[in-house]
């Protein structure tokens, strides 16, 4: 394994991240029978991908746009996550969604996590259930994570509860993808409207199943500074475009 805390050059920390995040969402496309590609220039899914899911990642600062869109269907309701927000997708009708930023927690960075939380795997089609219902916004968001994705190898679903009942309710929550070099940290929620304190639970969580790599993720509007504070490096952007 790549000594991935000498990777020094953003463009290669932001394809490590972004390679991670495509992992993650061919785990989420693939689980609803979606089929993926992936090569040097994006991750794409063959039709169109759940909710809040993007139907192609950009691998590469340099793919174009038509490369990119020739890869999916780009009718109404087609996404594309532009991993170093260099594309412009308006030409063809997208609008810009969303401008997020790459972060990332190398393993030596210190992250004081509350005393009062006690984390644990999330191991049983149930207890996913129960994630769920705490971490969706509206019904038509609980049917997109499936409880086969605690089964996927490097996927840890991790939650923390309001007692140590093991039928005390989730209230926070995040998610771990270990793909070698890296583990990708995602779908952070939480009770604690604190979202530095918030973030820092949840990474501190994810450490305990990351093994030592360095975190990677993204972020968008408050979550960025929260992410900040607690010791992430910003990288860059990227912009999510919808048509």
């Amino acid at each position: 394994m790549t000594d991935v805390t000498d990777v020094t050059d953003v463009t290669d920390r932001i394809l490590l991240a972004a390679r991670n995040n495509a992992l993650w969402c061919d785990a989420v496309a693939r689980s609803h029978g979606v089929a993926c590609t992936t090569d040097a220039d994006a991750w794409t899914a063959a039709t169109r991908t759940p909710p809040y899911y993007p139907d192609a990642v950009t691998l590469s600062p340099t793919v174009g746009e038509y490369d990119v869109l020739a890869r999916v269907d780009d009718s109404d309701g087609c996404s594309v996550k532009d991993s170093w927000s260099r594309l412009d997708l308006s030409i063809e009708d997208f609008a810009r969604l969303v401008v997020g930023e790459w972060v990332w927690l190398d393993p030596s960075s210190r992250v004081t996590a509350p005393a009062d939380e006690a984390w644990r795997r999330v191991t049983t089609p149930e207890a996913m259930a129960a994630w769920v219902r705490a971490w969706a916004s509206d019904p038509e968001a609980e049917a997109i994570l499936l409880p086969s994705l605690i089964e996927v190898p490097g996927v840890h679903v991790l939650s923390a509860h309001a007692s140590d009942d093991p039928d005390a309710p989730v209230v926070s929550g995040a998610i771990v993808n270990v793909t070698g070099d890296v583990a990708g940290i995602g779908n952070v929620f939480s009770d604690d409207p604190d979202e530095e304190r918030a973030w820092a639970a949840a990474a501190a969580a994810a450490r305990t199943v990351a093994d030592g790599i360095p975190l990677v993720g993204w972020e968008a509007g408050s979550s960025v500074d929260a992410a900040a504070a607690v010791g992430c490096e910003r990288l860059g952007p990227l912009s999510v475009w919808l048509k």
